[in-house]
C-alpha cells in the first residue's frame, strides 16, 4: 500500500488555455492526458458523504486500477489534507472488488468520469501537479495538488506551500469547487431527475434481478406445476394463465421459504426503499402470484404495480412521479442513494 499525504484545492475552470500556458512558464510539464472513469462508494447511512470520507474505483484509459481510500476531511491534517491510501489492482478483478465492498457494507454512490490533462513539476520534495479537468455535462475544473511523504511536513508548512503554488495563480480569480467531482455530480445527478419538492411518488422497474429468481421457480418446479395442472405446462403459459397461478400458490411460498438469496443490490434495492418516504410504484413482466408474494416475503410495502406497459406513460407524464429508467440495479441503488441523502 502506498501512503502519502494529499494536500489540493479544486477550482472551476471553463477556459483553461491561459492557465496551461502560465503553468508551462513556471516549468510545469504536461505529463499525461487520461480518461479517468471514478466509482464511489458510501456506507448505508451516507457519513461518507456526510464527513467527505473518499472510497473509489479509478479506472485509467480502461488499462490500469487503483484502489482509493482517503479518511475525514476534519481529521487533524486539516480541511485541505488527506492521507491517501493507494493500491494498484487488477482491472480484470473490478467487479470482485466492488462485490467485496458491498459484503463490508460500503455500496456504489455515483460513478464520475472525466478527461484529465496532468501537468507537473517536481521540487522541494514534494510533487506538485495541475490537473485540468472536463466532465462531460457538467463542466470544466482545475486541481492544484501537493503530493509528499507521509510525515515529510507538518501541517502548518503544508499549507504554507500550498497558499505559495495558488498565490502563482491569483491573476485568473478562479473560483472555488469546495465540493468533491463525487457531490458535485451527484447534486446533479439529482437536481436533473428529482423535482423533490414536486415528488410524491418514485416508479421503478427491478425485473432484471427478479425474472432470474422467477426462471429458477419455473426451472425447479416445471414437473409440480404440469402435474397439478394436469399437463405439460410451458414458460408463456405460466406467465399469462390466471389457472395456473391457483394451482401454484404453495409451490412458490415453498420456493420462497427456501430460497437463500445472496444479492446484495436487491436486498440494498428493498432497504433503501423503505428509507424513502414516496409511494412505490413497480412496473414489471414477472408473474402477478410470484411478484405479490416474493415482495411480501421482503416485507416490501407495495404502493402499486403496473403490469402493463402502456399503463406506464400516464405516470411518467405526471410532474408528481419519479421515473428511475436504470435497467442495472446498481445504478438503480445509485439514484436511491443519492435521494436518500438529499432528502
Amino acid at each position: 500500500m502506498n501512503i502519502k499525504v494529499e494536500t489540493e484545492k479544486k477550482y472551476y475552470c471553463m477556459e483553461p488555455e491561459k492557465l496551461i500556458e502560465h503553468a508551462i512558464n513556471l516549468n510545469f510539464k504536461l505529463i499525461d492526458k487520461v480518461l479517468e472513469s471514478d466509482e464511489y462508494f458510501t456506507d448505508l447511512n451516507c457519513e461518507f458523504i456526510k464527513n467527505r470520507t473518499c472510497l473509489r474505483i479509478r479506472k485509467t484509459n480502461e488499462k490500469s486500477m487503483e484502489i482509493t481510500y482517503k479518511g475525514k476531511s476534519n481529521s487533524l491534517l486539516g480541511f485541505y489534507c488527506k492521507l491517501e491510501n493507494n493500491i494498484s489492482a487488477d482491472i480484470g478483478n473490478y467487479e470482485n472488488y466492488v462485490k467485496l465492498f458491498s459484503s463490508l457494507g460500503y455500496y456504489s454512490y455515483v460513478l464520475v468520469s472525466k478527461e484529465r490533462s496532468i501537468y507537473r513539476l517536481e521540487k522541494q520534495q514534494c510533487t506538485y501537479s495541475i490537473m485540468i479537468d472536463k466532465l462531460p455535462n457538467i463542466g470544466g475544473f482545475v486541481e492544484f495538488e501537493i503530493m509528499s511523504d507521509n510525515f515529510s511536513f507538518k501541517r502548518n508548512e503544508l499549507k504554507m506551500k500550498l497558499d505559495n503554488f495558488l498565490h502563482h495563480f491569483n491573476e485568473f480569480n478562479l473560483k472555488e469547487a469546495s465540493q468533491p467531482y463525487r457531490d458535485i455530480v451527484a447534486d446533479y445527478i439529482f437536481h436533473k431527475n428529482f423535482k423533490f419538492n414536486e415528488a410524491q411518488e418514485l416508479m421503478l422497474n427491478i425485473d432484471a434481478e427478479i425474472q432470474n429468481l422467477e426462471k429458477d421457480f419455473f426451472k425447479k418446479s416445471k414437473s409440480k406445476i404440469s402435474e397439478l395442472c394436469g399437463y405439460s405446462i410451458k414458460w408463456t403459459e405460466y406467465k399469462k394463465n390466471s389457472r395456473v397461478d391457483n394451482n401454484i400458490a404453495s409451490l412458490v411460498d415453498d420456493y420462497l421459504d427456501n430460497m437463500i438469496l445472496d444479492n446484495n443490490e436487491l436486498l440494498l434495492t428493498i432497504e433503501l426503499l423503505q428509507q424513502i418516504d414516496l409511494k412505490k410504484i413497480f412496473i414489471t413482466n414477472v408473474n402477478e402470484l410470484f411478484f405479490t408474494h416474493l415482495f411480501r416475503k421482503l416485507n416490501v410495502l407495495i404502493d402499486n404495480v403496473i403490469y402493463s406497459k402502456s399503463n406506464q406513460k400516464l405516470y411518467r407524464a405526471n410532474p408528481s412521479t419519479v421515473f428511475i429508467c436504470e435497467k442495472d440495479i446498481r445504478r438503480i441503488n445509485n439514484f436511491l442513494l443519492i435521494l436518500i441523502n438529499h432528502q
